[in-house]
């Protein structure tokens, strides 16, 4: 028998610090609420810290306790650098490289081991994950549904609908856009963010995550479900 690939939910920011990690690990504790067998990955990640001689990553470490630790740390997040620079960069300073073939391999356990992946990339959409590897071009390669990011602060509704045009163009058009106040420092313009957006941007933003949000807050996210066959 053909194992089905289980679908993917790509969560990409517009940049980086905009709530990402935050808003997929939301997402990832209201979907095993729900009862589905959840897969969490984060295919590369930098700026990683040493502890007990091994590289942490934070935002992994976060999926992962969201998703109630499936499997292992290690296959969450199998490529991690210390440098907080592109990935490119990072390894390139530990002279070696991102191995671009484990970027989509390193998702093989989870196919086989879920009903659905949520995917974290690192950095914005259009940031580089290997050498001549964009966030976007991994996406793509893994036939996942984009959902993209923004702080939810002045400059947003530049940044998300450049971000989701861009995507388009490219021949990604992502499902939804999710607004974050991760540090709490929203300022007036999230008043008004999310209806300016959708005036100008034909991909529906789904909801807002205020600070400290919950479960709750991101239950918006639900309806994304409702698209997939789990």
């Amino acid at each position: 028998m053909v194992h089905r690939k289980p679908p993917k939910l790509f969560f990409a920011g517009t940049d980086t610090d905009v709530g990402k990690t935050y808003v997929a690990s939301l997402a990832a504790r209201l979907i095993v609420d729900h009862g589905i067998k959840l897969g969490v990955y984060k295919p590369v990640a930098s700026g990683c810290h040493a502890e007990q001689g091994q590289l942490l990553a934070e935002d992994a470490l976060s999926l992962w306790k969201a998703a109630r630790k499936p499997l292992s740390l290690e296959q969450v997040c199998p490529q991690r650098f210390k440098a907080p620079l592109a990935p490119p960069e990072a390894a390139a300073l530990e002279k070696t490289q991102v191995d671009a073939g484990q970027l989509v391999d390193g998702i093989r356990i989870w196919e086989q081991n879920s009903e659905l992946v949520v995917v974290e990339g690192a950095g914005g959409l259009f940031s580089p994950l290997a050498d001549g590897i964009l966030n976007i071009d991994l996406a793509m390669e893994l036939n996942a549904s984009v959902i993209v990011v923004a702080a939810n602060r002045l400059g947003a509704i530049h940044q998300t609908i450049a971000t989701c045009e861009a995507a388009a163009k490219r021949g990604t058009q992502p499902v939804g856009i999710v607004l974050c106040d991760p540090t709490g420092t929203a300022d007036d313009s999230a008043k008004s963010n999310s209806e300016q957006i959708e005036k100008y941007c034909s991909v529906p933003v789904l909801g807002s995550i205020p600070f400290n949000g919950t479960e709750q807050d991101a239950e918006f996210l639900r309806s994304l479900l409702d698209h997939f066959d789990t």
